[in-house]
């Protein structure tokens, strides 16, 4: 069971999965927006709301805040589909999917979760080993993106890259060495993005699986960026209209 803080996140279960919410916490019968349509939600969909005591015990000598501070629910987390589902629509138009190599950061998990939800990711591929879950953190960070973007966590990334072209899709890469750019990656076709661990990036095996390994070449004297923000500067590119 995952504690949700973020009223988004849980209005995002409520919305698509109402019976994974086991109880919603409020310190205050008239909670401030957005908590007041998590509320109202809550109770259309009949589930078990506390109020006060039970919600302001379990936050004893935390600060509260007006977004996060002012509830919290039990929630059932989302679960992982079979990766037969996951590319069930490559035969679609174009589109995108993200496999994850390793990343273990709950934060950066939650953000590309998000990224993916707003760029209309259809589905993320994770590894099961040395990786972080889908927990409350990334549920809450996600903003609802864990609800709405589907998942597969495999024991073997280099095979699920096999499964996804066999399906149709082409794997590109991310590697700061790669010559390639993102910007001449052509977008009329089906890429899945595959971005790699915070500290040591893509594995050899995994990249040997990519079709196309690219780059994006910094501007500024940063040269590099974390896992999350890479992904939306690549998700960004890839999304941008086609030139007639």
């Amino acid at each position: 069971m995952l504690e949700l803080r973020n009223p988004h996140s849980i209005r995002a279960v409520l919305e698509s999965r109402p019976r994974a919410v086991r109880q919603l916490q409020l310190q205050s019968e008239q909670p401030p927006e957005p908590w007041n349509e998590v509320l109202q939600q809550a109770r259309k969909c009949g589930v078990p709301v506390v109020f006060g005591g039970a919600a302001q015990e379990q936050r004893r000598g935390r600060r509260q805040t007006e977004r996060t501070g002012a509830g919290s629910a039990l929630v059932e987390p989302p679960s992982p589909i079979p990766l037969e589902l996951l590319f069930s629509t490559a035969g679609e138009a174009a589109g995108l999917w993200i496999a994850l190599d390793r990343v273990q950061d709950p934060q950066n998990l939650g953000a590309i979760f998000r990224l993916a939800g707003f760029f209309g990711v259809r589905g993320i591929l994770m590894t099961k080993d040395q990786s972080a879950s889908v927990n409350g953190t990334v549920c809450d960070v996600s903003a609802g993106g864990a609800e709405s973007v589907s998942f597969s966590v495999v024991p073997n990334l280099a095979q699920a890259l096999v499964r996804a072209q066999e399906a149709g899709i082409w794997v590109l890469g991310t590697c700061e060495r790669a010559e390639s750019s993102i910007y001449d990656v052509a977008r009329d076709r089906n890429w899945m993005l595959v971005v790699g661990n915070e500290g040591q990036g893509l594995r050899r095996l995994t990249r040997e699986r990519c079709d196309q390994l690219v780059s994006i070449a910094p501007s500024g004297p940063v040269c590099s960026l974390n896992v999350a923000t890479a992904a939306a500067a690549c998700l960004a590119v890839l999304r941008r209209p086609q030139l007639q």
